[in-house]
């Protein structure tokens, strides 16, 4: 078990690597420069831009600026050029505010699909399988942005109460049970959104995995001993088809930044992905460069994780 985790470790550290080097190519060699000079703006003189460069070492080759950002980034001293604040401070401050809106999605999404998944499984082409079938077809159809806006609407007309942003403007004297109650109510409305495409997409894998797994020999020689039929299809059907959606749960992190861009910007949420939307309409190529490396390592842990789960989930698997 430790040799496997150290020979992970190892070869996620060289994948971070290269990934690095990558996304810095690709950054720069997209069109336009960093301190390319905006005609309009009378405050970028040729002085003021050469003393930019040389601030943030675009005069150097691309390998040293590759060394500077990272050796400035690991120690805290990468800035942003929008506002001159630390990256690592904005991206800290934007991830405590999409984590909520990201764990009441996950939450929802995954407690909710596999009910509704093997249900369908269980009473397949039954009037609850063909309901649930159309309403997660239905659900998949309809685009974010619009069933935002219908969802928004509908709150605001019949209920009256603000949903945008997250709190209510004006509450900064009040008691702590209203402040908790008010970033409660603008937290449900996004997660519900999050959560219900991925609820409509996972529950139909769950379903197809799950008609697959049942028709398995294993399952039929479960049924024909006599077992409950509830023990049949969650604990030996269940369990057998988990491994696909142990792969989905791994990859599940990477949402924290581009998981909720559209959701972040509808809703007004100061999230990491509406950060990085932000950074590159702005070319604030450190938030850019550091979104995309955090972003690596979301996945890399997650791949980890699923490496971990697969070993809970199937003795069979041997590290």
């Amino acid at each position: 078990m430790l040799s496997f985790i150290g020979r992970s470790v190892v070869q996620k550290i060289i994948t971070l690597f290269f990934v690095s080097v990558v996304s810095f190519l690709i950054i720069h060699i997209a069109p336009g420069e960093p301190s390319q000079v905006d005609p309009m703006n009378p405050k970028f003189t040729p002085e003021v831009v050469e003393r930019f460069r040389e601030e943030f070492h675009l005069d150097k080759p691309l390998h040293v600026q590759y060394i500077y950002f990272y050796q400035n980034l690991f120690t805290g001293k990468t800035v942003s050029w929008k506002d001159n604040q630390s990256v690592l401070q904005k991206i800290w401050e934007r991830f405590l505010n999409s984590l909520p809106l990201f764990i009441v999605g996950t939450v929802l999404t995954w407690t909710l699909s596999f009910p509704v998944g093997i249900r369908s499984a269980i009473y397949r082409g039954r009037l609850y399988d063909r309901s649930a079938t159309f309403l997660s077809y239905l659900l998949i159809s309809i685009p974010g942005f619009f069933f935002a806006y219908v969802l928004i609407i509908f709150v605001v007309t019949h209920f009256h109460v603000p949903v945008i942003g997250m709190e209510t403007f004006g509450t900064g004297n009040t008691s702590t049970v209203f402040v908790v109650m008010d970033r409660t109510w603008h937290l449900l409305l996004p997660s519900v959104l999050g959560a219900t495409g991925g609820i409509a997409v996972l529950s139909r894998y769950v379903r197809s995995q799950m008609l697959e797994v049942g028709g398995q020999d294993y399952i039929r020689t479960a049924r024909a001993k006599g077992l409950p039929q509830e023990q049949v299809h969650y604990k030996h059907a269940l369990r057998n088809a988990l491994l696909p959606f142990i792969t989905m749960f791994g990859l599940i992190l990477p949402g924290l930044i581009g998981g909720s861009v559209i959701i972040e910007s509808i809703f007004s949420w100061p999230g990491m992905g509406r950060m990085a939307y932000e950074a590159i309409l702005a070319r604030d190529y450190p938030v850019i460069l550091t979104v995309n490396f955090v972003s690596a390592v979301l996945v890399l842990a997650g791949t980890f994780i699923s490496d971990i789960l697969y070993i809970i989930a199937d003795p069979r698997i041997r590290l």
